[in-house]
């Protein structure tokens, strides 16, 4: 009897560990995860399971008179697949899913470097337990398209300063988001820079078949500006992209 009241508070409970199966993701692209579970001291009910991808986000919240900047985690996907099973102490069950990444999904890895914060989160329903949890951090990539775009931004004079997360929607012409946040890339120029701002902010939409591209300006004396443009995603070439970015920044 102690050891199933401890197990209904999660004491010596069952345990659920998700390893991911591929090493590197695109969004939009399906991916591939296994679940193991391991009994704890006492037979289980187990009820489900669930997933989320999560991700931090920069917010904002107006205290008195100031604007104060906080971190986020939000939601950006869910999936609760059933599993009526009942789990032996010590015992070990497995499963696999495939899931499918949103196409707007943020990007955590460009150039080697980290820039933002995305994880896969599972969660274990036991019936009159708690659930059991972990996290696994994901290593997701831009598309060729976005690459292409980032490649011919720099290619003309700018380096990437830094990316975030904002929480928020996009809407431009042609395209809004979905997701409850975006990702945004600042480039500044090395020197003389070919569209000739002092700032570019860069920030995709990719629907599956098209990335819209919107880009905010800031050019001296003339203050900010957005351009907006979708490029269809065969377009996977720094040349192939030329022509949309040119025919709103040039």
């Amino acid at each position: 009897m102690l050891k199933k009241i401890l197990a209904s508070v999660g004491i010596g409970k069952a345990t659920v560990d998700t390893i991911l199966l591929d090493d590197q993701l695109t969004a939009g692209e399906p991916f591939r995860i296994e679940v193991v579970i391991k009994g704890g001291e006492v037979e289980q009910e187990l009820n489900g399971l669930e997933f989320a991808i999560m991700a931090e986000a920069k917010a904002e919240k107006t205290v008195g008179d100031d604007e104060v900047k906080y971190n986020k985690s939000l939601i950006l996907q869910s999936w609760k697949p059933m599993l009526k099973q009942t789990i032996q102490p010590g015992e070990t069950i497995t499963h696999q899913f495939n899931l499918d990444l949103h196409p707007e999904a943020p990007a955590t890895r460009l150039f080697g470097h980290r820039i933002a914060k995305v994880w896969l989160q599972t969660g274990l329903d036991i019936k009159n337990g708690i659930d059991g949890s972990d996290k696994d951090p994901l290593v997701i990539v831009p598309s060729n398209t976005q690459l292409a775009v980032l490649e011919l931004i720099e290619n003309s004079g700018y380096r990437l300063f830094k990316s975030d997360l904002e929480v928020g929607y996009v809407r431009a012409q042609g395209f809004a988001s979905h997701l409850p946040c975006y990702q945004e890339y600042e480039f500044k120029p090395q020197s003389r820079s070919f569209f000739g701002a002092r700032e570019l902010e860069v920030t995709f939409v990719d629907n599956g078949a098209e990335t819209g591209v919107l880009i905010e300006i800031d050019r001296a004396f003339s203050g900010d500006g957005y351009h907006s443009v979708s490029i269809p995603n065969h377009c996977d070439t720094v040349e192939s992209v030329r022509p949309y970015i040119e025919s709103v920044l040039g």
